[in-house]
C-alpha cells in the first residue's frame, strides 16, 4: 500500500508504540477475551498512560470508567484496541478518526485471509484510514509489546526489556518464539504480531526499527512479501543494515508450506531461491531453524563485530571438541597459536593440561584466574577475531573469597570486548550455584551472551562474522 501520509514513519508509528492513552474497543472483564487482555495485561504491566475501556454496556471495567463510545471519552486518546466483530470494525474506526485518534492495533479477525468478501472489507478500512493518516497493526494480530511504553498486549507476564525487537507474521508462533527466547534469558524492546498487514507492512517496521533508539538488532518471521512491495522492502533493509542487523526466519519454503501460510495470513510466500538471493543482496543474515535467529541477535545487539573469521575456544575436554567441530561447520576457523603464545599460555594453564593448540583445553585448573588470564592473552593476537569462552562456575562448595574470585574473573572477561574491541561468547555449561548466578549476571549485564551449548554460542560467533562481513561489503565498516 503506497503512503498517504506526510508524517515520517517514526511520527506515524509513535502513537502505537508509545502511546499516552489508550482506548479499548470491545473492552471485556474477562481477562481471556482480547477484549479483556487488552485492559488487564497493561495493567499489570505497569502501562504508563492511560486506559479507556469502551464498552455500552459496562460501567466500569477492571474498575476503571467504561464509555458508550471512543466518542464519549473526554480526554485525546492515541491508541485504539479493536477487539470487536469485523462487521462493526467500519463504524468504530470512523468514531476513532473523528476523534481524532492516529494509531490502532486490530485484534479482530475475518478480513483478507477469510475470501474476497473479507479482502474488500479490509481494503476499505484502509482506504478509510490512511486518508486520515490512522496507522494501524493487522487485523488479525495477536497484539504487541513494547519496553518503553510498558504496553503490554499480549503476553501474560510482561517479558524482560532488551535490544531486539521481533516483528512476527504468526501470531501463535511468533508468541511461543518470543517465550522460548525469553527464557533463554533474551530481552527485548519491541514485539508485534502483525497480522495481515493491512496497514503497516514489512518495510514500515524496518523503516520506523532503524531510528528506534532502543532497537540494536532485529528479528522478522516471514511468511510472504507482496510482489509489489518486494523492491522496497529490500531497499529499505538494505539501508537498514548498514546500522542494525537483521535476522529473519522465513515460513512457506515449500510447496507445502506457501499454500499454508495464504489462508494464515493473507500472505504470498513467492520463490524460496529469489528470497534467499533477494536477502543476500540486502545483507539480510537467514536462519533455517525457528530459534536460531534469535541467537544471532542476542550477540549482534551487544558485542562488537569480529574483523575476520578466526576463533580461539577456551574450556575443558569434550566442550572445546564439540565447540571446535560446531565452528568449523560453519565456516569459522580455529588458527594454530605461535611458539612464542604457546608458551605463554603453558606457563598459566596447570602442568597436567595439554599443549595449547588452539582450542585451549584448560583442563580443569584449580586457580579460577586461569581461563580469564588466557582470554587477556587471545585477546592481545592479531590473527584472533573472537573468543568462545566456558562461563564462569564453582564446586559443590564456595566461600566468601570463592566469590570474590568469581566476581574478578568475570570482569577480567567482560573487560575484553571494551579493551580489545573483539567479541567474547561465553557457553554455560556448569551446574548453576548461587554464586555462579552472581558471575553470570556480571556477563549479562556486560553484554556477554550466555549460550546453554557449544552449537549455540558457535552459531552466534558466525552471526557477528557474517555481519561484521556485510558491513565491510557495504562499506560501513
Amino acid at each position: 500500500m503506497a503512503k498517504v501520509i506526510e508524517k515520517s514513519i517514526a511520527e506515524q508509528l509513535r502513537p502505537i508504540f508509545e502511546p499516552r492513552s489508550v482506548a479499548v474497543i470491545g473492552a471485556s472483564e474477562n481477562p481471556w477475551k482480547f477484549g479483556g487482555r487488552a485492559v488487564h495485561l497493561p495493567l499489570a504491566a505497569g502501562y504508563r498512560g492511560a486506559i479507556y475501556p469502551v464498552n455500552p454496556n459496562r460501567e466500569e471495567i477492571a474498575g476503571i470508567k467504561a464509555y458508550p463510545s471512543i466518542l464519549d471519552i473526554p480526554d485525546e486518546i492515541d491508541l485504539a484496541i479493536f477487539a470487536i466483530p469485523a462487521p462493526q470494525i467500519p463504524q468504530a474506526m470512523a468514531e476513532c478518526i473523528k476523534k481524532g485518534i492516529k494509531g490502532g492495533v486490530m485484534l479482530t479477525a475475518g478480513f483478507a485471509e477469510t475470501g474476497e468478501e473479507g479482502k474488500k472489507l479490509q481494503d476499505e478500512m484502509v482506504r478509510m484510514a490512511h486518508q486520515a493518516g490512522f496507522r494501524f497493526v493487522g487485523p488479525n494480530s495477536n497484539g504487541i509489546w513494547s519496553s518503553r511504553a510498558k504496553l503490554n498486549l499480549i503476553f501474560m507476564d510482561a517479558p524482560p526489556p532488551g535490544p531486539i525487537a521481533f516483528i512476527s507474521q504468526s501470531g501463535t508462533l511468533g508468541q511461543y518464539l518470543f517465550q522460548a527466547a525469553t527464557r533463554k534469558g533474551y530481552g527485548f524492546c519491541k514485539y508485534v504480531s502483525s497480522g495481515n498487514q493491512a496497514s503497516i507492512n514489512m518495510s514500515d517496521y524496518l523503516e520506523y526499527l532503524a531510528e528506534d533508539e532502543d532497537t540494536k538488532a532485529i528479528v522478522l518471521y516471514i511468511e510472504g512479501i507482496e510482489v509489489e512491495e518486494g523492491g522496497r522492502f529490500m531497499e529499505i533493509a538494505r539501508e537498514v543494515v548498514k546500522r542494525k542487523p537483521i535476522v529473519v526466519y522465513k515460513g512457506g519454503r515449500t510447496s507445502a508450506g506457501s499454500r499454508a501460510t495464504l489462508s494464515h495470513t493473507a500472505s504470498l510466500a513467492g520463490s524460496d531461491e529469489i528470497f534467499d538471493a533477494a536477502c543476500k543482496q540486502a545483507g539480510i543474515i537467514r536462519c533455517y531453524e525457528v530459534i536460531h535467529p534469535f541467537d544471532l541477535a542476542e550477540a549482534l545487539a551487544c558485542q562488537p563485530l569480529p574483523k575476520g573469521k578466526r576463533v580461539s575456544i577456551i574450556g575443558s575436554g569434550g566442550q572445546c571438541v564439540a565447540t571446535s567441530d560446531a565452528c568449523a561447520s560453519l565456516g569459522l576457523e580455529l588458527p594454530e597459536f605461535d611458539p612464542d603464545t604457546k608458551r605463554r599460555l603453558k606457563e598459566v594453564l596447570p602442568p597436567h593440561a595439554p599443549v595449547p593448540t588452539n582450542p585451549v583445553d584448560t583442563a580443569a585448573p584449580g586457580d579460577p584466574m586461569t581461563t580469564p588470564r588466557i582470554a587477556q592473552i587471545l585477546a592481545q593476537l592479531d590473527y584472533i577475531d573472537g573468543i568462545i569462552i566456558s562461563s564462569p562456575w564453582v564446586g559443590r562448595g564456595f566461600s566468601p573469597d570463592r566469590i570474590r574470585e568469581l566476581l574478578n574473573e568475570a570482569e577480567m572477561v567482560t573487560s575484553i570486548p571494551r579493551q580489545y574491541g573483539k567479541p567474547v561468547i561465553s557457553t554455560a555449561i556448569a551446574m548453576h550455584f548461587a554464586a555462579t548466578d552472581l558471575a553470570l549476571g556480571l556477563f549479562r549485564e556486560a553484554g556477554i551472551p550466555i549460550y546453554s551449548t557449544p552449537e549455540e554460542s558457535a552459531r552466534a560467533m558466525y552471526g557477528l562474522m557474517r555481519y561484521g562481513e556485510i558491513r565491510r561489503q557495504l562499506g560501513e565498516s
